[in-house]
């Protein structure tokens, strides 16, 4: 056995306690903490948090020496061995570890240390009280060994793997339960909020019942939403049974909202794209992460199926449990296809390329990200759309993209058997009638746009390239004043302007000189806010030249921009043909 006692000792200062017992330690004993999550692909070296270990073995104290950043050698020992150290908690994410006096939240690869050559070892995990919050609520996925539900006690894993896939959540804890397919759900937030807990919970039931009614079996008992709610955050990382989310409160839909909004259905995706993670990247898997080597990069060409397959899911599948109307879908479908297109990354990289990079280029984008990267979760969705509507044209709409992962998940998940660069492939090829062999290799490997609009007309529906108001309003929603020039490059406000985020390769502002981080104080010798860019936009035309004004760094410029024509970056999508859609979109009304 080996045995972990954690405690949120010092709420002000974000640190945890945390001892680990070996009972039967090894001859020089070493121990090691991961250098990143599954799911997360970047080296975070969560050991740099560790403060202050020491170890001791029968009342006396034990030599302890650091052998590498995340590693350490204990002298050894015949009796049981204790390691005593404080991790500091202070990155508000669902990757690592946070801690205030508001709330707690860890992920056992932060805070526990795995034993060398004892990793198969099973677990216990107890959790104490902080001196100063002892009212605290607790949330997790792991199962129960003493204390009662939503408080603190011990818990058990049958080993390291499945230690660090159950996440904690602490605080003053809203706890809400449902039931989908006779399976326990529970969401539950930290942090202050105005949600409209009966609305969100009925919602989350339909994406749960639609999700374990096409896979027909879930790999897990019970699932918990695990939810810190903040002013201003986003993001979600999936685990064996439960998901860790970070949202803005406006991302709840309060009781006083009647209408489905864009917060609130960007939520939802989220949540049914962390909930779908639980068949696709949690048990069906690459080989590669077989298991996951936690101490260096794991690397993988398949997240453009693992990711991009999921980002597809998670919109749509919010059109297939009726929750969104076939109009908002297709908005967010032509969100996507701006994403990809928007942008020359994707003929600079393929799918496959990102995945393979994700280490360095997708999880430490630059500036230059849009000029040169493709995203594998975009990218990687319209790949699914594109198979989807192929296998169902080539089938006379009998063969689904959702049946192919159901049959992808009990031959290659529930097995543990994991999949090879090629399973995907292989396997679409043995369905009778089905040839997109062509078609996925290209997709996959080569630098080239997808046949979307082509695919897209055979279901009814047509795609429009509109011009947006700037670069900043890209997407599937129609601009109330398309611009009449291009600038090309996205902005944001400044003290002194408008600071440049991206500047698009070729294009106006690119041509004039200007990069990533400049700021732009005028414009024809009149000065320049994110209130007036718009205006500008909208008072020239495409050939005439302006005076641009904009420092760099602490250095001044003046420069010459000439306006080109504005790109057709908006994708509008609309159904002009619903017989067309077979069962694909359900139409409103």
């Amino acid at each position: 056995m080996v045995a972990y006692d954690i405690t949120p000792t010092h709420l002000n200062g974000h640190l945890f306690n945390v001892s680990l017992t070996i009972e039967q330690p090894m001859d020089k004993q070493e121990l090691w903490l991961p250098n990143w999550i599954p799911g997360s692909y970047l080296i975070r070296d969560f050991s740099k948090h560790i403060i202050g270990l020491h170890a001791e073995s029968n009342g006396r104290p034990l030599t302890v020496k650091q052998i590498a950043k995340n590693r350490w050698q204990l002298e050894s020992s015949r009796h049981p061995v204790t390691v005593h150290y404080q991790v500091y908690a202070w990155d508000l994410s669902v990757r690592s570890a946070y801690l205030d006096q508001f709330q707690g939240f860890f992920n056992n690869t932060s805070l526990c240390l795995a034993v060398e050559d004892q990793t198969e070892v099973p677990c216990e995990l107890h959790l104490h009280a902080p001196p100063q919050a002892p009212e605290w609520q607790v949330a997790t996925g792991m199962p129960r060994k003493t204390g009662k539900s939503h408080s603190w006690g011990t818990f058990q894993a049958d080993n390291y793997d499945a230690l660090i896939d159950y996440p904690f959540l602490m605080g003053d804890l809203t706890v809400e339960e449902f039931i989908a397919h006779g399976i326990k759900h529970s969401l539950v937030l930290s942090g202050r909020h105005f949600a409209d807990i009966a609305r969100i919970t009925a919602d989350l039931a339909r994406i749960c019942e639609t999700q374990l009614s096409l896979f027909e079996e879930a790999p897990f008992q019970s699932y918990t939403f695990l939810t810190m709610v903040v002013g201003d955050g986003f993001g979600g990382l999936e685990h064996r049974n439960s998901t860790a989310l970070l949202c803005s409160r406006k991302d709840l839909i309060s009781a006083h909202q009647y209408d489905m909004n864009d917060d609130y259905q960007n939520f939802l995706s989220l949540c049914c794209h962390e909930y779908f993670h639980s068949w696709n990247i949690k048990t069906l898997k690459p080989r590669t992460f077989i298991p996951y080597q936690l101490e260096q990069e794991s690397y993988t060409e398949q997240l453009w199926f693992y990711e991009g397959m999921t980002s597809y899911f998670d919109d749509y599948l919010l059109h297939a449990s009726g929750i969104i109307s076939h109009e908002r879908y297709l908005k967010l479908l032509g969100n996507t296809i701006a994403r990809v297109e928007r942008g020359t990354g994707q003929f600079q990289q393929s799918v496959t390329e990102s995945s393979f990079l994700t280490w360095t280029k997708f999880y430490q984008q630059n500036e230059n990200a849009a000029n040169s990267i493709v995203s594998y979760y975009a990218k990687g969705a319209l790949i699914a759309l594109s198979l989807d509507l192929m296998l169902r044209l080539q089938s006379g709409h009998k063969l689904t993209l959702a049946r192919v992962m159901k049959e992808l998940w009990h031959e290659f998940g529930k097995t543990a058997v994991g999949t090879a660069d090629d399973t995907v492939l292989s396997w679409l090829n043995h369905y009778p009638g089905i040839d997109v062999s062509d078609f996925l290799k290209d997709a996959l490997y080569d630098k080239v746009s997808l046949p979307l609009v082509e695919l897209l007309e055979n279901f009814g529906v047509t795609v429009e390239k509109q011009v947006p108001g700037d670069d900043n309003s890209t997407g599937g929603k129609a601009s109330e004043q398309p611009a009449k020039v291009n600038f090309g490059a996205k902005y944001k406000a400044s003290p002194q302007g408008l600071e440049l985020i991206n500047v698009y390769h070729d294009e106006s502002a690119y041509q004039a000189g200007l990069s990533a981080g400049d700021r732009i104080i005028a414009i024809d010798h009149l000065q320049i806010t994110d209130q007036s860019v718009k205006s500008i936009l909208e008072r020239y035309l495409p050939g005439e030249t302006v005076v641009v004004h904009a420092f760099r760094r602490d250095e001044l410029m003046t420069l010459e921009l000439t306006w080109l024509e504005p790109a057709k970056s908006n994708y509008l999508l609309s159904v002009e043909e619903p017989d067309k859609l077979k069962g694909w979109l359900t139409p409103s009304g």
